[in-house]
């Protein structure tokens, strides 16, 4: 193979990662507004308006009966919620509270096409194998 070819080619695949990196980025970001309507919390007035993987926003629950049809029961008005987008479409929403007594419960959503939220059911995790004896 020529050197004039290799470069050609070189040249090529780097003008083509751009757009696969771009596809393995996922969908568009999610709305925050959107999302915390319909889980019953209220964010800050300055807070994130949309979130892409990696970014969360912290917020706080005003209606609790919201929240139960997802998976996260027994929180209380005031209740710290963090809404963390894992990936595309994909949030993790976290429910933690100090009074009356201390709890934390998470749960997984997919953000459905017409914006529905659906509780995805994450498999549990093996415990790692122990190291051998002797």
């Amino acid at each position: 193979m020529t050197r004039s070819k290799r470069f050609s080619i070189a040249c090529a695949l780097c003008a083509m990662l751009p757009a696969i990196s771009v596809a393995q980025m996922g969908g568009p970001a999610v709305r925050v507004d959107a999302v915390a309507e319909k889980l019953g919390v209220k964010g800050l007035p300055n807070g994130a308006r949309e979130l892409e993987p990696g970014e969360s926003a912290t917020m706080m629950l005003e209606k609790p009966a919201k929240l139960e049809p997802y998976g996260i029961k027994g929180m209380h008005e005031g209740a710290r919620v963090t809404i963390t987008c894992v990936g595309p479409n994909r949030l993790r929403v976290e429910a933690d509270e100090v009074d009356p007594a201390p709890r934390s419960t998470a749960v997984t959503l997919r953000v459905q096409d017409d914006g529905s939220l659906v509780q995805v059911q994450v498999p549990e995790r093996a415990p790692p194998p122990k190291p051998p004896i002797g």
